[in-house]
């Protein structure tokens, strides 16, 4: 029934409390505009009566022995907003809390200015403990459109019924049945608990897999030498301090599964599409011998499962700088065994990284990083939100304020101090810099709102699509002209704090992106429309190639990004990004064993990461590995390749530390991406398991999260279908003519409060 009908009548009529019970076993339908926490409170409260009068009870107590189960609420179907009553009206619900990520969330310990209401219109339905009501989305409009049709004729019925009329078994079993099938586990189960379960022979056997993937960075301008040493007090001398250009890769909202709806276009795409084109340009308005000569390095940063507790860049900057990987002793190798020599790429066996090229980085001088900007607060205005430290006095956000054009203004955040007074953090990388570095070091956040998201945003939502509110094409092409800019001026300064004379230097050599740029629109189709479009899927395709070429295992291109893309990161496993090593023809998720690595020329390190992720590696190369000089000094037309292979000894990629590697472009370039394990830093893969074991690091304290997800049963699904005959199934919603059709909704649900268990 439409959930309207339960809540509708008069509790205090006397037919109303009477009739209650005589409602058979239903599931509530709703339309995602309506799915709000307190709309659902409103549910469980009808409900509760119901099971109680249906029970027969008089005293309170629900009677174990109701066979019929009348009054039980059986669950809830979610259905797109284009099948609803009004599918035109706006709504700007957001189920996120009011501080994202925030006080009373999950990762309220590592939040830094965590009380800010940056999200004015959540309510903070993600957090709700749901445990135990089953809730689907149905996302495909005709069978949606027919649910609701059906579930307005059967509120009719329930009115009937609460009004105390008779109702014929026709009317009251009508022919639409919706089936749950669940099991999640039980229901004081948490992460730590269902990672270290056991069955009942004592074998380890998990009933969870934690969030996760892999993060993507890359150098702008030649790599670092590669060197023996592994961290140590003298590892960053001669070493240039590192800007740091970032922002997250992914999305979330109440739904994922098989049809997952987080499709996050201004929470994740404009992000990615910004910050892409923004290294677009810089690569090809400077040269590596420019860059080589500045005083930082520009590292770009691509973070995913931000979206719980920063994991990807707080992963990142841990082994960084904060405090820095330590490898255990001997288990520093060669990451291909077979490529075993002086110069080549390293892994670290346990703590398994398939690569340790981030070692090469100097110190974080600071930050800038990009949320949102695909819909904004004032037209052709983007706000700039800082987190100074002692030693830039505010350098980066004085510089992207700087970076105003005739066209556009740049301008600062209106946001005021949090009662601590300091200065508020937008969700984004920027919270695990300022949050590691205990202030020490700051940056600023580029973005499309002010001092709160901007209401059309619907943060957190599956309404953050792009077909439901257009982003702006514009304001994307902008943004990374700022971006570009800002990453040179931030370069070039050097220290000196003078950012008027930074800003104008990157303005004069960065040109201003269009939005009819062929590249951009290309791109944007793929992260906002088909996110299996032939772009992503060659340079994925030519990734997968060059590391089947150079290990000899075919891995494959991973998990897709759908068609329309959706960005929820999923979980941490050997099919999605979790990095692995075989030894021996032995596959483990780490290794602190005896087994002679290298012994093997198969031994080697390999990482499986998803169609976006190896996308945005495989473009991040093609983008910023194009800048080498020949020794005449100019920049030569980059060799056309169909396989690495064919980019052997190319002029331009002939530097100590360089490497030649072929594109889904096309041509080859210099290598410049790198993948970078995106888990929990509470969580290490098992030395001498295989994936999927994890242990916790006893030095947590409980301060991350530790999102899970369950996998207690292989078969979690939703069937609506028509009933043969009329029955006293599970009401779902009344006559109304709705296709014979079984279909697995968006399940997988609703968070057990997310701090225990991520049930999607």
């Amino acid at each position: 029934m439409h959930w309207s009908a339960v809540v509708s009548g008069d509790n205090a009529d006397d037919n109303y409390s009477a009739n209650v019970g005589r409602l058979p076993p239903y599931v509530v339908l709703m339309d995602e505009n309506e799915f709000t926490a307190d709309n659902v409170a409103m549910v469980q409260s009808f409900a509760e009566t119901a099971s109680l009068q249906g029970a027969g009870s008089t005293d309170g107590d629900k009677n174990d022995n109701d066979e019929e189960g009348f009054g039980v609420l059986r669950g809830i179907l979610v259905i797109n907003a284009t099948a609803g009553a009004n599918p035109d009206s706006v709504s700007y619900y957001s189920p996120a809390p009011q501080s994202p990520q925030g006080e009373g969330s999950p990762s309220e310990k590592i939040a830094v200015g965590g009380t800010y209401p940056w999200n004015p219109n959540g309510d903070g339905h993600i957090n709700v403990d749901y445990y135990g009501l089953p809730v689907a989305y149905v996302g495909s409009e005709p069978v949606a459109a027919d649910l609701y049709s059906t579930s307005i004729d059967q509120a009719k019925v329930l009115e009937q019924i609460l009004a105390g009329e008779n109702v014929g078994d026709d009317d009251l079993y009508p022919a639409i049945v919706s089936e749950f099938k669940y099991y999640m586990g039980q229901a004081d189960m948490n992460s730590e608990a269902c990672l270290r379960w056991k069955d009942l022979d004592g074998e380890w056997n998990p009933k969870c897999q934690p969030l996760g993937g892999a993060s993507v960075w890359a150098t702008a301008g030649s790599p670092e030498v590669r060197s023996t040493r592994r961290r140590a007090e003298d590892a960053n001398d001669g070493k240039r301090p590192v800007v740091l250009m970032a922002t997250s890769i992914d999305a979330t909202n109440m739904f994922h599964g098989d049809v997952d709806a987080s499709f996050g276009a201004n929470t994740a795409a404009t992000n990615i599409l910004s910050l892409l084109m923004a290294a677009k340009l810089l690569g090809s308005s400077v040269t590596d011998e420019t860059l080589d000569g500045f005083s930082n390095r520009i590292i770009f940063g691509f973070f995913q499962a931000e979206s719980y507790g920063y994991i990807g860049s707080r992963r990142f900057l841990r082994d960084v700088a904060y405090p820095g990987f330590q490898c255990d002793e001997g288990r520093s190798v060669p990451a291909i065994s077979k490529n075993a020599d002086a110069g080549s790429k390293m892994g670290c066996l346990n703590p398994l990284r398939t690569d340790l090229d981030f070692q090469e980085l100097g110190n974080i001088a600071g930050m800038i990083a990009v949320d949102q900007v695909g819909v904004l607060a004032s037209q052709q205005t983007f706000y700039v939100h800082g987190a100074e430290s002692e030693d830039d006095g505010g350098f980066y956000a004085n510089v992207l304020a700087q970076l105003s054009s005739d066209s556009w203004t740049v301008e600062a955040s209106s946001a005021e101090a949090d009662d601590n007074g300091g200065t508020p953090i937008p969700p984004s990388p920027l919270q695990s810099l300022v949050a590691l570095s205990e202030g020490a070091v700051g940056g600023a956040v580029l973005a499309g709102y002010d001092d709160a998201f901007v209401d059309e945003s619907r943060y957190h939502s599956n309404l953050d699509s792009n077909t439901t509110r257009s982003i702006n094409m514009d304001a994307v092409a902008m943004a990374a002209t700022v971006l570009a800019r800002a990453a040179i001026a931030s370069a070039y300064d050097g220290g000196n704090g003078d950012a008027e004379n930074a800003a104008q230097y990157a303005v004069n050599i960065v040109p201003e992106l269009k939005a009819d740029d062929q590249t951009l629109l290309d791109l944007a189709n793929c992260l906002l429309v088909d996110g299996n479009c032939d772009v992503f899927l060659k340079f994925a395709g030519t990734e997968s190639q060059t590391t089947d070429d150079a290990t000899g295992v075919s891995l494959g291109i991973g998990t897709l990004l759908g068609t329309p893309p959706t960005y929820y990161p999923s979980v941490y496993n050997y099919y999605n990004s979790q990095g692995f090593v075989y030894l021996g023809q032995e596959l483990y998720g780490a290794y602190a064993g005896d087994k002679e690595y290298g012994a093997k020329d198969s031994d080697t390190f390999l990482i499986q990461p998803t169609v976006l992720e190896m996308s945005i590696s495989g473009l991040l190369n093609d983008f910023l590995g194009r800048g080498s000089s020949s020794s005449d000094g100019t920049v030569p037309e980059p060799t056309q390749c169909k396989k690495t292979k064919d980019c052997a000894n190319v002029s331009y990629c002939l530097s100590t530390g360089d490497e030649a590697v072929c594109t889904g472009g096309g041509v080859c370039v210099c290598t410049r991406a790198h993948y970078h394990l995106a888990l929990d830093e509470a969580l290490a893969p098992v030395a001498g398991n295989m994936t999927g074991f994890f242990e916790f690091d006893e030095d947590d304290e409980g301060a991350t999260p530790v999102f899970t997800e369950p996998n207690w049963s292989s078969s979690v699904a939703v069937r609506v279908y028509q009933d043969a005959g009329s029955r006293p199934g599970d009401w779902a919603l009344g006559v109304g003519v709705v296709v014979a059709a079984v279909f697995v909704a968006s399940t997988y649900l609703l968070k057990r409060r997310l701090k225990k268990e991520k049930l999607y």
